[in-house]
């Protein structure tokens, strides 16, 4: 659906979101993004196109790989070299502005005594600005206390033996529906009552479609044709974690 149809190769916008949240506040922020030829076309000549970039200021310490792309006054031109046996490149790698920092997800969480253990629940919801649904969600909160265990892990989820944490899982998080999540931990110590009062939710997203930073490429008819046939964008998380503003307990 977010192809924009020209004739041959793909190329991928991709970008990764690292945060660190205390509550709602923002204490550490870092978007990377690439642009890859994805899916090339087998090229029995050179291939050149060109481009420009939309919402170019939301971005900086653009590096062009040089071997392929070339940067004049804001326009990029890139030139692939013959081959039977296309591979993804790399063309582009940028960071998002520092002025530039929307939060995609939000976590608020709570515990509770409650019999047989702390239950913990946590409100996940999207940014409302964010109209694209985030998709293969998860939160995690880590309980390093071996004793420990969980149960009735709601909407879905459960133990993460590998990680010992209480890990949730989320199909689809859209805008203005966020998700309900909920876990009974039990057995264990200080460890883990510590944990449920002030450790950090980690989340894990994915978002297809869209780009975080909102870049967009103009492709420009190169003296070859445009061998672009498709536009992708997609965002995901790297390390995102959301600590407590205050404990939970």
């Amino acid at each position: 659906g977010s192809g924009e149809e020209v004739g041959g190769h793909s190329l991928l916008i991709s970008e990764v979101v690292n945060a660190r949240l205390e509550g709602r506040k923002l204490l550490q922020y870092r978007v990377s993004g690439e642009l890859r030829l994805v899916s090339p076309a087998a090229r029995p000549g050179t291939s050149e196109f060109r481009f420009r970039l939309r919402n170019a200021h939301r971005i900086e310490q653009v590096k062009v790989n040089d071997k392929f792309v070339k940067a004049n006054d804001g326009m990029y031109t890139v030139s692939l070299p013959p081959t039977r046996d296309p591979k993804p490149l790399p063309l582009m790698k940028y960071v998002a502005s520092g002025r530039w920092r929307p939060v995609p997800v939000y976590v608020d969480a709570e515990a509770a005594e409650a019999a047989g253990g702390v239950r913990v629940r946590a409100a996940v919801e999207t940014n409302p600005q964010l109209k694209t649904p985030l998709q293969d969600v998860a939160v995690a909160l880590r309980v390093q206390d071996e004793g420990a265990s969980c149960s009735e892990v709601e909407p879905a989820g459960g133990w993460d033996e590998a990680g010992s944490s209480v890990k949730w899982r989320i199909d689809e998080l859209a805008r203005e529906k966020p998700a309900s999540c909920s876990a009974l931990v039990a057995g264990g110590g200080a460890p883990a009552r510590e944990a449920c009062s002030r450790g950090a939710m980690q989340v894990q997203f994915g978002c297809e479609g869209v780009t975080i930073t909102g870049i967009e490429l103009e492709v420009q008819v190169g003296t070859t044709g445009s061998p672009v046939s498709r536009l992708l964008r997609r965002f995901t998380s790297g390390k995102y974690e959301v600590a407590p503003a205050e404990p939970r307990l």
